[in-house]
């Protein structure tokens, strides 16, 4: 985080706080920072956090062939003054400690950060190397651990779509780096495999955040320079990408994580259960209603384990029941508008999306649920289930009220067999019979 006052030719400075590890101040309007009396330069300034308080400036060219002052560009200290002729630019580098912490009153926080800042030098490590171009470096205090995200309350704040508000949390103690997702649209990965809640991070070991952004825990100079040397940790981008799917996807507001990539070899549990992989957050799931399942030779198998089945596109699944697929994606309907879809493929992913995240979200254009009939791997194990959904707990009240009425009855006289039938029409006629002739003594009586 930077403090930025910007100071114009007889005029008044203005201060701007940059909350980015790395921004580009420029007149362009794609820049972080937009100054329009540096359109007269022809060049931005880049400026990256480093270790500490030391920060980098770079001249960056709007335009081919353009001039850049190269004497600008170097690492700084805490502070640096920059002419630029129309105007003056002066930098001052924030520590990450000092920015108020979640839900601090700021009365409070002015108190902690105005004594913090006086008793204390600021952190140099443990840090985070930002792996970009060029790389930045955030160091922080294990106190306060970094909150990661786009929103501007997060101390790494990175403007990556696919990075989430408030995407995950990074601290340090005792010795190693943690990391902790925070319900992320697209998920954090550890060594690439995704994570869901807090996992211990030993430093050097990298972490991605979505398919964008990767992070490397250090201690020490030496640390990150090893750590950008890593072979293909800049190619950490298209590797997730390739191995993203098989993908678990919901866009309920009550799933946690929103994704998970399912790799090989390896099963998830989906439930209410706060340790399950997939949290699904409403009382009618079970605290571990199925598991599912990725083989290495691809297939995706859901196995039921909850008390009121997991339906699907080509039923219900009851407990202990289970459907595969190898390429044909399948849409879990947890009841009450929850779903997970299983996707193979990006158009798989953007036809859940488009549709909504319905239970009908892979149903073909003409209405017909698309079962992958020809492949005998999507039928269950087990005896075939009627295509249903299934109910909350307050439909089912609904259907026992209904029940109750003229359809129970109804229901209750086609279950019985002919002998029965015949025993309670039998019944009824003497009932009818015998109330008549009370009926007509009681008449008589009065006469």
């Amino acid at each position: 985080m930077f403090a930025l006052e910007i100071g114009f030719k007889g005029e008044s400075p203005v201060t701007e706080i940059i909350r980015r590890p790395t921004a580009l101040i420029s007149a362009r309007d794609s820049a972080h920072v937009v100054i329009a009396d540096m359109g007269t330069l022809g060049y931005g300034l880049l400026i990256t956090r480093d270790v500490g308080r030391r920060f980098r400036l770079t001249p960056v060219a709007e335009s081919p062939g353009v001039y850049t002052p190269e004497f600008l560009e170097g690492l700084y200290e805490g502070e640096a003054v920059v002419d630029l002729g129309p105007l003056v630019l002066r930098f001052t580098a924030l520590d990450s400690d000092l920015l108020p912490k979640e839900s601090e009153a700021p009365d409070r926080a002015g108190i902690r950060v105005l004594r913090q800042a006086c008793a204390s030098p600021g952190p140099k490590f443990p840090a985070v190397l930002l792996i970009s171009n060029p790389p930045a470096t955030i160091s922080f205090v294990p106190e306060q651990p970094l909150m990661v995200g786009r929103s501007r309350q997060c101390a790494l704040r990175v403007d990556t779509p696919s990075i989430s508000s408030r995407h995950a949390r990074i601290g340090f103690e005792s010795g190693v780096f943690w990391v902790e997702d925070l319900g992320s649209t697209n998920g954090t990965f550890v060594d690439q495999q995704q994570i869901s809640g807090r996992v211990d991070v030993a430093p050097g070991v990298p972490i991605s955040l979505g398919r964008d952004v990767t992070l490397v825990g250090v201690l020490s100079p030496g640390e990150a320079t090893e750590a950008l040397a890593i072979p293909g940790i800049n190619n950490q981008k298209s590797s997730l990408s390739e191995k993203r799917y098989p993908l678990l996807i919901s866009l309920s507001e009550t799933a946690r994580p929103a994704q998970l990539m399912l790799s090989p070899g390896t099963s998830v549990v989906l439930g209410r259960d706060p340790s399950s992989d997939m949290w699904l957050g409403v009382p009618h799931v079970s605290r571990r209603h199925c598991i599912v399942e990725s083989t290495v030779s691809g297939v995706v198998r859901v196995t039921d384990t909850s008390t009121n089945g997991t339906a699907y596109d080509g039923g219900i699944l009851q407990k202990d029941q289970s459907t595969e697929s190898s390429d044909t994606p399948l849409c879990l309907d947890f009841g009450g508008g929850v779903t997970v879809g299983v996707c193979f493929s990006e158009a798989d992913e953007e036809r859940f999306v488009a549709a909504g995240g319905i239970a009908s979200a892979f149903a073909r254009s003409g209405g017909e649920i698309d079962l992958g009939a020809d492949s005998p791997s999507m039928r269950p194990k087990r005896k075939k289930a009627r295509t249903t959904f299934l109910r909350t707990p307050e439909e089912l009240k609904r259907a026992a009220a209904e029940a109750s009425g003229e359809r129970g009855i109804k229901r209750f006289f086609k279950r019985l067999s002919v002998k029965g039938r015949v025993a309670l029409l039998g019944v009824i006629g003497g009932v009818v019979v015998v109330t008549s002739l009370i009926v007509g003594s009681l008449v008589s009586g009065m006469k």
